[in-house]
């Protein structure tokens, strides 16, 4: 039950470039904001430029994990549309719509024009496809299919181990906006709660999957005190971000759920292996709980991350999963996508997503 949760998603194909690199073009676009867009300008940072269609739906499924990318200090993504018609105005409201937060968006045309931004790239055949420029403006990555974080994060590494030493890691997250957040919303006590969470954080970056999972489990759990919705925020069921629980220190399980799985992404743990589960207690009809869920690979049972406890969910009879969801997709129980690329039917964790990426999450 609990290891059919996990969606397997398409296979892609992932390849570093024969011969190691190819020399790259040095492209100049123009962006949907009329701004000029130069590799040249990128020199020092990874760049990941996509193409994408607004009909394509794997295209939509990546962009969380092009947002997550594009925030990261040493990393930008640009986005180039192409096959969408003579409209080139219908790209910027593809863009506000699906919640594109690149570096750049492009209007590219067709594949076929004479003037295609694919040629100074490379080419398409299908949609997206994805190239990735090293920081000495090298194409070194060509990715067909949907992008996975942890292939290219991988891939970064090897590159820094051959150039003269591995890569610090950095925080998927922009913690400076939650900072922010935390002092202009809650005070004194939001700041000193910001402390205690980039501690935790800048401590465990370069900890293993499952130390990261145990260390963020127990600091929610040992800093958060349970609470009503209704008592807290006087409504019946209201979902907080990370700043919001971290400035009133109360909350429920859903709460600590959801700053668990943005904390995770923070420190680089691949969206695709979290969901955050509804689950039922067996042999009641209602008390309805969330958990965190962590899969390490496909087809294994995951582990849980409660209120009280880090475990198996072999290990967890008493719970019975109804359908799971995280910032790629919602899934029912026999794992089949309800919606890809967003909520669908969970509008209340949509504007819980939109809250999250205003404190600087993804």
């Amino acid at each position: 039950m609990w290891a059919s949760l996990l969606f397997a998603g398409l296979l892609f194909g992932i390849g570093k470039v024969t011969g190691d690199t190819v020399k790259a073009v040095s492209f100049v676009f123009t962006d949907i904001d009329g701004r000029s867009v130069r590799l040249a300008d990128y020199q020092g940072k990874w760049v990941l430029v996509s193409f994408w269609a607004p009909w394509c739906p794997l295209c939509k499924v990546q962009i969380p994990t092009l947002n997550t990318l594009n925030q990261r200090p040493d990393f930008r993504v640009i986005g180039i549309a192409l096959e969408y018609g003579s409209d080139e105005a219908s790209i910027q409201d593809a863009v506000s719509a699906n919640h594109l937060h690149f570096d750049a968006n492009v209007a590219g045309g067709t594949r076929r024009a004479p003037n295609s931004a694919m040629l100074q790239v490379g080419p398409v055949d299908f949609f997206p496809t994805s190239y990735l420029y090293d920081p000495t403006g090298e194409i070194v990555m060509f990715i067909p299919g949907q992008l996975r974080m942890n292939r290219v994060l991988a891939f970064m590494d090897g590159w820094y181990a051959e150039h003269g030493g591995a890569r610090r890691p950095i925080l998927a997250a922009r913690t400076d906006r939650l900072a922010a957040f935390l002092r202009q919303h809650y005070g004194e006590r939001g700041s000193q709660a910001f402390a205690e969470w980039k501690r935790l954080l800048d401590s465990s970056l370069n900890a293993t999957p499952r130390q990261k999972l145990a260390r963020v489990n127990d600091f929610f759990n040992q800093h958060i005190q349970p609470g009503d919705d209704l008592k807290i925020w006087g409504r019946s069921d209201y979902w907080t971000t990370p700043g919001e629980l971290l400035g009133v220190g109360r909350g429920d399980s859903v709460d600590l759920a959801i700053a668990k799985y943005f904390s995770l992404l923070a420190l680089n743990v691949p969206p695709e292996q979290l969901r955050l589960v509804y689950v039922q207690a067996r042999g009641k009809t209602s008390g309805v709980h969330m958990v965190l869920a962590w899969y390490e690979a496909s087809g294994r049972d995951p582990l849980l991350l409660d209120v009280a406890s880090l475990l198996p969910a072999a290990q967890r009879p008493d719970l019975r999963p109804v359908f799971s969801f995280n910032s790629l997709g919602v899934y029912d129980e026999t794992a089949q996508a309800v919606a890809a690329g967003g909520s669908g039917r969970l509008a209340i964790w949509e504007d819980t997503l939109r809250r999250a990426r205003a404190e600087g999450f993804e």
